[in-house]
This record gives C-alpha cells, sequence and structure tokens, in this order.
C-alpha cells in the first residue's frame, strides 16, 4: 500500500523527533519541501493537523527568511495528559471569548506544556486543576 506524501512526511518528522535526546525539532519548511518535492505550504498542513496539542505535540514558528518550525513531543503520565488536555481547551476557550489576550493564551499554553515536564505527574494533575480554578476567577473578577 503506498502511502500519501503527507504521511510520509509525518512519519519521517516523527522519526526525527524520537530520535532526538530533547524529543524536540527544529526545522525549515522550504528544506523540509525540498526534501519531499513538494511546496511549504503542504508541510504547513502537516505540521498543523497531525502535530496538535491534542496529539501530545506543541509547535512554534516563525516566518520569514530564517524562519524556523519547532515541534515538541510531551509526555504525561496517570492521568495527566487529559487534565493538561482540558486546560489547554480551557484556555483556548477563554481565548476564543476573548477572556484572555493571544499573548496571554500563548504563553499559559506554553507554561502548561513544557513548564512542569520535571514535577512528578500527581503533583502536575493537582497543579493543572487548581490553574484552571484560579483562572476561572480571574475571569470572575470585575
Amino acid at each position: 500500500m503506498k502511502r500519501s506524501l503527507a504521511d510520509r512526511i509525518e512519519q519521517y518528522l516523527k522519526v526525527l523527533i524520537e530520535r532526538s535526546e530533547d524529543k524536540q525539532i527544529e526545522i525549515q519548511r522550504s528544506e523540509l519541501a525540498e526534501t519531499f518535492d513538494c511546496v511549504p505550504s503542504q508541510v504547513t498542513y502537516v505540521i498543523s493537523t497531525r502535530f496538535t496539542e491534542m496529539e501530545g505535540y506543541f509547535t512554534e514558528s516563525r516566518r520569514g527568511g530564517k524562519g524556523y518550525v519547532r515541534i515538541s513531543r510531551y509526555h504525561l503520565e496517570n492521568g495527566g495528559s487529559t487534565v493538561r488536555k482540558e486546560l489547554v481547551a480551557f484556555i483556548d476557550e477563554l481565548l476564543q471569548e476573548d477572556e484572555l489576550t493571544t499573548s496571554q493564551s500563548d504563553l499559559l499554553r506554553h507554561l502548561v506544556s513544557y513548564g512542569f515536564m520535571d514535577m512528578p505527574p500527581e503533583h502536575r494533575i493537582r497543579l493543572f486543576k487548581h490553574l484552571r480554578k484560579l483562572l476561572v476567577d480571574y475571569v470572575n473578577m470585575d
């Protein structure tokens, strides 16, 4: 069975991430597009649809001549992933409701994804639940 171009790009990036020591890679769209003989927008499509928060990935990008895409894999054990996903979804909801600015939302998502990686899972779960309560209090302030 022949795999699609998107499948091949996804698999290639996942192998690079798994082989990296810190489960993070930094690539340039144009270089990857050249490797797979496609246009950069196809690379962007794969990254935006297959490397999502819900799949356990965090992506950052910078456009322009020296632009890059950084893809990071994170992992929370013992149900922590569900709590983290719920918190990220709540942050997204607050952004959609204009309760948070894009900058605030980006900062919170980054902290949730990377700021507590060395913390034991049971502490992260408790922290994420508490953070959600604090965010509710924050948006209900007059």
